[in-house]
């Protein structure tokens, strides 16, 4: 029951493209002997003698195929798969001209060469023998071998095509793991110095009693809650890189320093997904190379970051290791600068 179902699903995978080979093929053999229409006349014979040329070769071509089928969809490969198809090609052939033979007999549908030899006053050529269904039989045979020769050669290229994509998808995925690592990683560095920092800067506000003691330590608070939750997640929206960007940008200030003042306008974007920590790079990157006084975040699309300075988007191992980040999800990182700005553009799949 099984070699049944097997065979019946082989049958229903038939494509087009190998139908119309088949088909194509044998309408080719059907016409050879037509061209005697042209030198003899058949009179009223003439839609028997078609009929028995078009539709015959056809017959033969269908048994071949469903024969040919379920060896071209077996898993058998090499010398194996080559014997079978020979074997099958070969059975196939048989079985075709036999069908046809038997068809011919009981209708009684005359070919050209019975036409020509009832012209000439010889014996008609349907004569059924052994020796003459074995010659047609090879002549079948022969081409048939040849075409299906040719399907396996493009059946072959097709199994390699979806063996090589597949290992393209596999060596995809393994980057992304590894992506997934490394943004992991990026993720677990909260800057230990900074946080030190700002403990001991509130620390000594409070020593000293400060009135903004209190403030600055709401604001290192603010800034664990968002960062540190962080660690466990695998993803971010914009809307949290935003609060990342703000809080860490609060805590530079509360150290004495000048960090730029950053506006957000994200309109409905603000739930937009993106991998994490690919913004605060770019503004910790920023601040490294020139010192900004304002800094932007504009939903987009394209996502802008932008910084009122100009040459912070010159290229260095920082910047093309997040592009390699990025090309492996599918996005992509465009830095424009002029006069005056410089502004990151990131374009999400």
């Amino acid at each position: 029951m099984s070699a049944l179902r097997s065979v019946w699903s082989a049958w229903r995978s038939l494509r087009r493209e190998e139908f119309a080979v088949f088909f194509g093929a044998s309408l080719l053999l059907g016409a050879i002997d037509l061209g005697s229409l042209i030198e003899y006349r058949v009179g009223e014979q003439l839609p028997q003698v078609l009929a028995r040329h078009i539709l015959l070769p056809q017959l033969t071509g269908l048994v071949l195929l469903l024969c040919w089928l379920p060896v071209a969809r077996g898993s058998s490969l090499g010398a194996a798969r080559l014997r079978r198809i020979v074997a099958v090609t070969l059975l196939g052939s048989a079985l075709g001209m036999g069908a046809s033979a038997t068809l011919v007999s009981s209708l009684s549908w005359p070919s050209m060469c019975d036409i020509i030899s009832a012209q000439h006053h010889k014996p008609p050529c349907t004569v059924f023998s052994i020796a003459a269904q074995l010659g047609d039989t090879l002549w079948v045979f022969l081409p048939s071998l040849l075409i299906i020769g040719v399907l396996e050669l493009q059946a072959r290229r097709r199994r390699q095509d979806q063996a090589a994509q597949a290992l393209l998808q596999e060596h995809a995925e393994l980057r992304r793991r590894a992506l997934a690592s490394r943004l992991a990683a990026l993720q677990a560095q909260v800057e230990p110095g900074l946080l030190f920092d700002a403990l001991v800067a509130v620390e000594k506000a409070y020593a000293r009693q400060d009135p903004d003691a209190s403030a600055r330590l709401d604001r290192l608070i603010r800034h664990l809650r968002i960062a540190l939750p962080r660690l466990r997640e695998a993803g971010a929206t914009l809307d949290s890189e935003t609060e990342l960007i703000a809080s860490y940008l609060d805590l530079l200030r509360d150290l004495g320093g000048e960090p730029p003042a950053f506006e957000a306008d994200l309109g409905r974007g603000g739930t937009t997904s993106l991998p994490p920590m690919l913004l605060l790079p770019l503004v910790q990157r920023a601040l490294q190379l020139g010192r900004p006084t304002r800094c932007w975040l504009r939903a987009g699309p394209p996502l802008c970051l932008g910084f009122d300075q100009a040459g912070l988007g010159e290229e260095d191992a920082e910047l093309a290791a997040l592009r390699e980040r990025l090309a492996v999800l599918g996005a992509r990182l465009v830095c424009r600068s002029g006069p005056g700005r410089t502004e990151f553009m990131l374009e999400l799949p």
